[in-house]
């Protein structure tokens, strides 16, 4: 750019001792030549995204044939075996880690064809899995477990583009820790997975590696944005798999894939060497965590990775072993409870599933206690304003020469409004709609000063008082509440994040550990009430609320439980009580 306004003033000088007429067209052909740069940059991310495409595709067909010749008779008794016994099995001998690899290597390259759910192989599995049977299976807790990963966790010799472009042909140098840690617990890391170009949607499409679906209707989507790994595992490609999440990330995509996702407190697992959707964002905690078909292999994975290698070898991450004590204690629990934060009404079928497990709950023995959430608008201005505090502009310059993905075009849109325009918008609804005002204005960053963050961080600061209080004066142990409004829906429904995000970012802002496990699915009932449905600002964003889900029925519907910072042993606790006493 300075080289660009260097070259401008030169031309200004030529103009004092030239013509006009000649000034004129070198100038316009100065912008000819940058507009043409400009084309020619597109055309070559393009070109890169769809060699790396193909290549990518290419990989998964030719493990598929080569599979197909090889495979064993037994691999589906392998999928349907629970991960406590393939473990097992494994560390006495009877499968073998490469058999193993074999069976789900081949199981999520079939389901991809139709979900398009992997971004990615990772090649060196199959010497991960050789690696394993020189060693003593009893040191190892993970030992022959295949294990999916998010797309943006670095894995050496592989690019994370998180969708973009700009970081095709970057590969990894190294491993990150998680990855290093998974490998040290004998799980062989065997496949990266799609996401959401940037990773802020709950939809999954970006123009690299295309659109995933939901395995329960290809029409609908997994929720993101780890929303590959929900897919994934949904279908049984995975038994195991790592998603990141900043405002539901991993929780909506179990919610709506009908699996167990896990939160952790920020830093209970290590981030290093991962590929970031907001790098340097830090109000709005974002973490690491675990997703499958159950809550016990949640734990399972939580037990392993908290091992003293992964806090040697991210010094920040606190040294917490996993709590069993806490875990598998029997005693009774004080539980609050809502349906409904006031901000988002959510749809009858997600309101029941709250219902659902709460009963539960009460005939184990727990106290569940009414609890309503403080000040919820409040707290999305604070999370919107933090996640936004420089304007998109971050994300702007990494998008500069791509393509804008369809499911960020809210988002991107909002970002790149002039000043006029945002004030011009943002006055006009405004007069009906001031939730959607509020959200126009603080999409652009405002001033983007450092006094405004500051202050942003000591409001989050207060809330967070505000919130503790509330919850200390209960007595409480944990909550059960939502994890999102709605249930799964068709593509193009979920684009607009700010829409949905509140009953999951809440607790990224708060930074308390969540958990999501399935309890019911939509009901004939759940639909034929949404006639009645009436969100509580009648605007855009309850009507989309309203009307997504009506031909959703069959669909999976999770419930959400949060405990406190670093009491994720209570959380893993309560959605595995959940889990067994509804039986889904």
């Amino acid at each position: 750019m300075n080289a660009f306004y260097k070259f401008f003033m030169q031309l200004i000088e030529v103009g004092k001792t030239s013509d006009l007429k000649k000034f004129g067209i070198s100038a316009a052909a100065i912008c000819i030549g940058l507009y043409v740069l400009k084309r020619r940059k597109k055309q070559y991310f393009k070109y890169k995204a769809n060699e790396l495409l193909t290549y990518e595709k290419a990989a998964v067909e030719k493990q598929l044939q080569v599979l197909q010749e090889k495979l064993v008779k037994d691999a589906e008794n392998i999928i349907d075996m629970d991960v406590s016994a393939l473990i097992s099995a494994t560390q006495q001998g009877k499968l073998q880690p490469d058999k193993i690899l074999s069976a789900y290597m081949y199981k999520a390259c079939c389901v991809t064809k139709n979900l398009n759910c992997i971004a990615g192989l990772i090649s060196n599995a199959y010497e991960v899995a050789s690696a394993l049977t020189l060693q003593n299976p009893e040191n190892y807790l993970l030992f022959g477990l295949p294990v999916s990963l998010k797309e943006s966790m670095r894995t050496k010799g592989m690019d994370s583009t998180i969708g973009l472009s700009c970081y095709i042909g970057q590969p990894a140098l190294d491993d990150c820790v998680i990855v290093k840690v998974l490998k040290h617990c004998g799980a062989i890391p065997f496949v990266k997975t799609n996401l959401p170009q940037t990773m802020l949607s709950f939809e999954s499409s970006n123009p690299i590696f295309g659109e995933t679906s939901n395995p329960h209707d290809l029409r609908f989507t997994p929720g993101g944005s780890s929303s590959g790994e929900g897919s994934l595992i949904a279908a049984g490609g995975s038994p195991l798999g790592f998603g990141t999440d900043i405002a539901g990330s991993i929780r909506v995509p179990a919610h709506m894939c009908g699996i167990a996702g896990f939160k952790p407190t920020m830093n209970r697992l290590s981030k290093q060497g991962l590929q970031a959707s907001l790098p340097g964002q830090t109000l709005v905690s974002s973490t690491l965590g675990p997703m499958a078909r159950d809550v016990h292999t949640l734990v399972l994975a939580m037990q392993a990775l908290l091992c003293p290698l992964m806090f040697e070898l991210d010094p920040t991450v606190p040294p917490l072993p996993f709590n069993t004590v806490i875990y598998n204690s029997r005693s009774k629990l004080r539980i609050g409870f809502y349906d409904d934060d006031n901000y988002n009404k959510p749809i009858p079928a997600v309101k029941r599933a709250v219902s659902i497990a709460k009963n539960a709950l009460e005939r184990a023995g727990h106290i569940l206690i009414p609890f309503e959430v403080p000040r919820t608008s409040h707290a999305m201005n604070i999370v919107t304003a933090g996640l936004f505090a420089d304007g998109g502009n971050v994300n702007k310059t990494r998008l500069k020469n791509d393509q804008v993905d369809k499911t960020l075009h809210h988002v991107y849109q909002k970002w790149s409004y002039s000043c006029f325009v945002r004030w011009f918008k943002s006055a006009i609804v405004n007069f009906k709609w001031p939730r959607i005002c509020r959200d126009i204005k603080l999409h652009g960053g405002e001033d983007c000063s450092a006094s405004r963050l500051w202050r942003l961080e000591g409001e989050a600061l207060k809330y967070k008082q505000e919130f503790l209080h509330q919850w200390t004066a209960a007595g409480l142990d944990a909550i059960i509440c939502p994890p999102f409004p709605v249930v799964a829906g068709p593509k193009g429904t979920m684009d607009n994040m700010s829409t949905f995000m509140s009953y999951t970012v809440l607790y990224n802002l708060l930074n308390y550990p969540g958990g999501v496990v399935p309890v019911t699915k939509v009901s004939h009932a759940d639909i034929e009430s949404l006639e009645d449905h009436q969100g509580h600002y009648g605007d855009p964003w309850d009507i989309v609320i309203k009307t997504m889900n009506k031909d959703s029925l069959g669909m999976p519907v999770g419930v959400q439980c949060v405990a406190l910072p670093w009491q994720d042993e209570i959380c893993l606790r309560v959605i595995k009580e959940v889990e067994s006493l509804v039986n889904f």
